[in-house]
């Protein structure tokens, strides 16, 4: 049986379509790989503070860090910042987190607060060097979909354009 252009076309479509979305998908799926993250502390570099300077400061990459001894059999896998207000003086601290909160998602902060005047924002996320940020501003996933929707209309531009022929 041979095809005609039109009907070549007319499937074509839905391969470039499926193509997009499974890039898109594949590019949304954690590696395993790990997670570097910005480490200090404002309290002995005020580099670390907000405003942010992260230029001048430090990476680590957390599958390098030590486990901690309450916590050895888990493996950093996320970024952290603490915002820390203690008897009215300011600290940020960045670094490796171990945890992840369940009542928060890749793009929240949790406030807790403690006895007297002790206060502390938390904000965890899970890609490379997103602890400079107060909030994550974009997670993986959206960023995956565009990029795969932008890769589909680029690949079917010539096929959805292209005249049909009766």
């Amino acid at each position: 049986m041979q095809l005609s252009a039109d009907s070549t076309a007319n499937t074509g479509l839905p391969v470039y379509l499926f193509a997009a979305l499974l890039i898109g998908i594949l590019m949304d799926k954690e590696t395993g790989a790990a997670v570097i993250c910005y480490q200090c502390n404002s309290e002995y570099d005020p580099r670390c503070g907000d405003p942010f300077d992260p230029y001048s400061l430090g990476t680590v990459n957390c599958s390098f860090q030590p486990r901690l001894e309450h916590l050895n059999h888990l493996e950093p896998t996320l970024c952290r910042k603490i915002t820390q207000k203690v008897y009215g003086k300011n600290r940020v601290v960045r670094g490796c987190g171990f945890l992840e909160d369940e009542k928060a998602d890749d793009k929240s902060c949790l406030k807790r607060s403690g006895t007297h005047d002790v206060r502390a924002l938390y904000c965890s996320c899970t890609t490379d060097l997103c602890n400079a940020a107060d909030r994550t501003t974009s997670s993986p996933a959206s960023l995956a979909l565009l990029l795969g929707l932008g890769l589909g209309v680029l690949l079917l531009g010539p096929v959805a354009l292209a005249p049909r022929t009766p």
